[in-house]
């Protein structure tokens, strides 16, 4: 009896065929799903690949505390700023304040240096 040749032959035992055929029939589908699991894991691996490509490109991004510290360095900033002119503007007032102060030292300075040489000399 040769039942691999997928005919019917006669004088055989009919149970025995079909159960033959449902092994084959069996090993059809055991053979389609095994594929289809090995394409699963295919796609899987590729899958957990891009994940890992995807985990590194985000490690390399700056996370939520690092935005929080710019904001905070951006304020702090903003604020130094602000003082800086304050105080620029507060030097140039006290600069002029200080040539004002020059001028009128040099005026007194010329003012007793004149009297002083009139005294000195009365007959002019």
């Amino acid at each position: 009896m040769n039942v691999h040749r997928w005919r019917n032959l006669e004088g055989s035992d009919p149970k025995k065929f079909e159960l033959i055929q449902k092994i084959h029939t069996l090993q059809k589908r055991l053979i389609s799903k095994t594929e289809e699991v090995v394409g699963r894991d295919m796609q899987l691996e590729e899958k957990e690949r891009a994940y890992l490509a995807l985990k590194k490109v985000v490690a390399r991004h700056p996370g939520p505390e690092l935005a929080e510290q710019l904001t905070v360095y951006q304020t702090a900033l903003k604020d130094k700023t602000r003082q800086m002119r304050a105080m620029a503007a507060e030097l140039n007032l006290f600069q002029a304040q200080a040539n004002e102060y020059k001028y009128e030292v040099d005026k007194i300075s010329r003012e007793h240096q004149v009297r002083f040489i009139l005294t000195c000399n009365p007959s002019k």
